[in-house]
């Protein structure tokens, strides 16, 4: 016959394996290490932070699901179980709670960037935009001509901000919406003012955000502020005829 005790002290035993062992699919891996397990074709890669986060730089081909949305769960368990799973956020505390609730709800492996993006880009690992393009950081005057001119598509449509920058964090979904849904003909290019200081002087950008929009080279609409999607849109239609 079990003692009052016996029992207190197997219930505390058995409740302390269960902590210990409920992440133990968990594996926080360094960037090396993380970017070697995403070059598998058969893997599926997170980006936990917010949308506005993930705009403005992302590894390659990660899906984002905020971690602090509140479908969150929904989208999440949506994924794969099977599939060996690998989540980031900025410094690994997000993914650290996303990866451990992939862990306890079926997910048979998860790995998690230790330190998030800050330091896979540290590590100089490449990042993309949501165009899927690699961010403009650094870009010289000439070189930025020239991207103008050079585009294969008939038009290119420059977004100037910042990431401090209110206004421009509200504006960027409705310029990134338009961007995918005119591929064909659009091209976009986001320039972060603090990173890309030269053309910021060569332009005399004193205020943002700032939309301008080049067809063949030539400057033909720009926008000062706030605009919106349908707007935006519309200016597309107008002068890709």
């Amino acid at each position: 016959m079990y003692t009052k005790s016996f029992v207190i002290t197997l219930f505390v035993a058995l409740l302390c394996y269960s902590c210990n062992s409920q992440n133990a699919a968990v594996k926080n891996l360094n960037p090396d290490s993380f970017e070697k397990g995403i070059a598998n074709s058969n893997v599926q890669l997170v980006d936990v932070r917010t949308p506005e986060e993930y705009t403005e730089k992302h590894i390659a081909n990660a899906v984002n699901i905020n971690v602090n949305d509140n479908d969150f769960d929904k989208r999440m368990g949506a994924l794969d179980k099977s599939k060996p799973t690998y989540i980031y956020c900025l410094v690994g505390g997000r993914s650290k709670k996303a990866a451990d609730w992939a862990a306890e709800h079926g997910f048979t492996e998860v790995y998690n960037l230790e330190k998030g993006i800050n330091s896979w880009t540290s590590a100089k690992k490449p990042v993309v935009t949501a165009t899927g393009k690699a961010p403009s950081e650094g870009m010289s005057f000439d070189d930025f001509i020239s991207y103008i001119k050079n585009s294969n598509k008939q038009l290119v449509i420059v977004d100037f901000n910042a990431v401090w920058c209110g206004p421009c964090k509200l504006l960027k979904p409705a310029v990134i919406n338009t961007a995918q849904k005119n591929t064909d003909k659009l091209e976009l290019l986001d320039i972060d003012v603090d990173k890309n200081p030269e053309i910021s002087r060569a332009m005399n950008i004193q205020n943002i955000p700032l939309l301008i929009l080049y067809k063949q080279g030539k400057e033909v609409w720009r926008n000062l502020g706030l605009v919106d999607e349908k707007t935006i849109a519309s200016k597309i239609a107008q002068y890709s005829k």
